[in-house]
């Protein structure tokens, strides 16, 4: 069978990742993906191996983005300016991709998305160490522990668990200075 006219991976990849975002990654399947592309769900395989080969890509393209995101944030900065460049940068992918996000964290082996992790990670250690909230034997703990802050932050929001009037900006905000603020006083 030949692929649809007009038909790509990136086009099947776009129509996934609305799904995610709209409905939930475990959505994401090979007959919805058709379905919001008028086709056949047997034309999807000229592009991808099945479901696995779809949500591998979104995982692919997830962390391609949030990559890109985050260190175009912090190009230039320095101190805290650059981990809260960083740190919104992470909330505003995961808040406007919410699909894409949920996909980064699927356990699938695959080269690519291991060097796109570690990138990640080493964008981070990067910063931390650059402006003195870790060592190179502790940055590695700094950085889950900035990830996993923001994770709950983004949780949270994409559950609407905070419904008080304060800011949420604000809140992440507050918790990201106290959280380094703490890493330079253990540094020092």
């Amino acid at each position: 069978m030949s692929p649809r006219v007009g038909m790509s991976l990136d086009m099947i990849l776009r129509a996934a990742a609305g799904i995610a975002d709209e409905k939930g990654l475990n959505e994401v399947t090979l007959a919805a993906v058709a379905k919001s592309l008028n086709v056949k769900p047997p034309s999807l395989y000229n592009f991808v191996n099945g479901l696995q080969g779809i949500k591998t890509e979104l995982a692919v393209s997830g962390l391609t983005m949030l990559y890109e995101k985050m260190a175009a944030s912090a190009e230039g900065l320095t101190g805290e300016t650059a981990l809260l460049a960083l740190a919104d940068a992470y909330i505003n992918f995961a808040e406007a991709n919410p699909g894409l996000y949920d996909a980064t964290f699927q356990k699938i082996k695959d080269g690519r998305i291991e060097n796109l992790s570690s990138l990640l990670v080493e964008l981070v250690v990067r910063q931390l160490t650059a402006n003195g909230y870790a060592q190179s034997d502790t940055a590695i703990h700094a950085a889950r522990g900035l990830r996993s802050l923001l994770h709950g932050f983004a949780v949270l929001r994409k559950q609407s668990a905070f419904e008080l009037t304060k800011s949420i900006k604000e809140s992440r905000k507050f918790a990201v200075v106290a959280f380094l603020r703490g890493l330079q006083e253990r540094e020092q």
